[in-house]
């Protein structure tokens, strides 16, 4: 467990880091000059959000500015899916080097009723599959509210609103998408690359997930939303995005370790996931943005009396 523990720490790190730079107002300003302004936040008006915030999610995503980003995506996923196979071995073969695991080794710690409520990890491998598990995004999700609420900051707060509202967004639309594309898991493959079978009936992909449900990641697009919406609430951070990224690449690998992805089901997830974080903490959950502020107070111009003298003023702003 000390492994795990020491795996997790830059993700710890991380939102301490966050909430200890806020302060307990609701308008922030950056140091672009820009201002964040928040209002404090309604569960239900932002978490009620979701539908409004998918139907922003879906028309940014198929704008014609963003057709260059879409054509990269489905250019990206045929050539990985020419290369799985191979891409798949490697991994594999890298991961006895390493001494990580390529199976699940997630156990349950909590039951409820002899149901598993909570599953986690108890090994290296199992602790970087775990990075993109939904318990992570709750734990993230308390730790921003319960912080918001207690020092009456509400980016904090509205954060923690928008991740748990990201959460729900995500897992229906990669849910969506996998139940559209039916593809096998490497550890599920009859096929090389796996055999893709579409629109599978709801009770078979119940039964039978791991023939269907590979494409995208869910885990990976829950990743990359939760780091573009902290990045977002916190842009002068500079820690999220590197520390972000290095988990995402750690969860990517291991992923495909697993055989419970292949490389091309992870162009799209990282696009839904980076889309509907930008639009939950662009959309009605977001923060009002104010424009640039003014680089000085001391403003030099010229200047023109009502005589008709010309000459200069220097003002100053306070």
């Amino acid at each position: 467990m000390k492994a795990i523990r020491l795996f997790l720490l830059p993700l710890l790190i991380s939102t301490a880091v966050l909430t200890a730079q806020a302060a307990s107002s609701g308008t922030y300003i950056n140091k672009d000059g820009s201002t964040l302004t928040y209002g404090k936040p309604g569960f239900w008006r932002t978490i009620g959000g979701g539908p409004s915030d998918w139907g922003l999610f879906v028309k940014q995503s198929f704008t014609k500015d963003n057709l260059p980003w879409l054509a990269a995506i489905g250019a990206s996923t045929v050539i990985l899916i020419k290369y799985d196979q191979k891409i798949y071995t490697s991994t594999k073969k890298t991961g006895r080097k390493l001494g990580i695991s390529g199976k699940d080794n997630t156990r349950t710690y909590l039951k409820i009723g002899g149901v598993s409520v909570f599953r986690g990890p108890s090994d290296l491998g199992s602790a970087m599959y775990f990075l993109g598990d939904g318990w992570i995004n709750i734990g993230l999700f308390g730790y921003f509210e319960t912080y918001g609420w207690l020092k009456d900051d509400w980016r904090a707060a509205q954060t923690g609103h928008q991740l748990a509202e990201g959460l729900l967004v995500t897992g229906f639309t990669t849910q969506l998408v996998k139940r559209i594309t039916g593809r096998e898991t490497p550890r599920a493959a009859t096929a090389s690359r796996g055999v893709w079978r579409m629109f599978p009936s709801f009770k078979d992909f119940q039964a039978h997930r791991t023939r269907y449900d590979a494409m995208p990641s869910g885990h990976l697009a829950t990743g990359m939303m939760s780091v573009t919406v902290m990045a977002a609430n916190y842009p002068d951070n500079k820690y999220i995005k590197p520390i972000g990224y290095a988990l995402l690449t750690a969860l990517s690998f291991q992923m495909v370790n697993n055989g419970v992805h292949w490389a091309s089901d992870y162009p799209l997830g990282l696009a839904v996931g980076y889309g509907i974080g930008k639009a939950i903490a662009g959309g009605r959950s977001g923060a009002a943005r104010t424009g640039l502020l003014p680089p000085t107070a001391l403003r030099f111009a010229p200047y023109l009396s009502p005589e008709g003298a010309i000459g200069a003023s220097l003002a100053y702003k306070y």
